[in-house]
């Protein structure tokens, strides 16, 4: 078996979703790097034609990928078959294109700041700044398999990361 997707799952593309055979190269896709939300690039799309796939069951989503794909786990990367009771690491995949508070360091930046918090006062007035706060939640997952007639999996080679986002789980092909 091939790792890899079944053609109508979808990916989360910069651009918003992709199903699997609508991912060319040069598409980018959503990652993770570390607990922040990263771009990766396709640079390779192989399609093959497999019969069984897993449908990976989390309490936020369903989505079905080849058993030999991998999922980020706590403790590493396993295999999709594999994932049955395990936590997969999982964001919201609607915060992955709103636009990042930045602030440029300045007068106004600081006057903010002092104006705020210079009233004295101990736990009443104060200033939480977050700046692109990505939190990485974990779900478990539940495999089932999804027998059923040949379908073709798509894979990828990505660059500069090796992983994308499938429904908000992170995945990567074995290597």
């Amino acid at each position: 078996m091939s790792d890899g997707l079944p053609s109508k799952q979808t990916v989360n593309a910069v651009g918003g979703r992709l199903q699997a055979r609508e991912v060319a190269v040069g598409a980018t896709l959503w990652t993770l790097d570390g607990s922040r939300v990263a771009r990766t690039t396709v640079t390779d799309v192989t399609a093959v034609k497999a019969r069984a796939a897993v449908e990976v069951v989390t309490s936020h989503a369903a989505f079905t990928v080849s058993g030999d794909l991998l999922l980020a786990t706590p403790d590493g990367w396993i295999r999709a078959e594999d994932a049955t009771g395990r936590t997969i690491a999982w964001t919201h995949a609607r915060k992955l294109c709103r636009e990042r508070l930045t602030f440029r360091m300045g007068y106004a930046f600081g006057y903010f700041v002092g104006a705020t918090c210079a009233d004295g006062t101990v736990g009443k007035n104060y200033v939480s700044l977050v700046v692109n706060d990505e939190v990485l939640a974990t779900r478990y997952a539940r495999c089932l398999p999804a027998p059923g007639k040949p379908s073709t999996v798509y894979g990828y080679r990505l660059r500069p990361y090796p992983s994308f986002l499938v429904n908000g789980h992170l995945v990567r092909a074995a290597a």
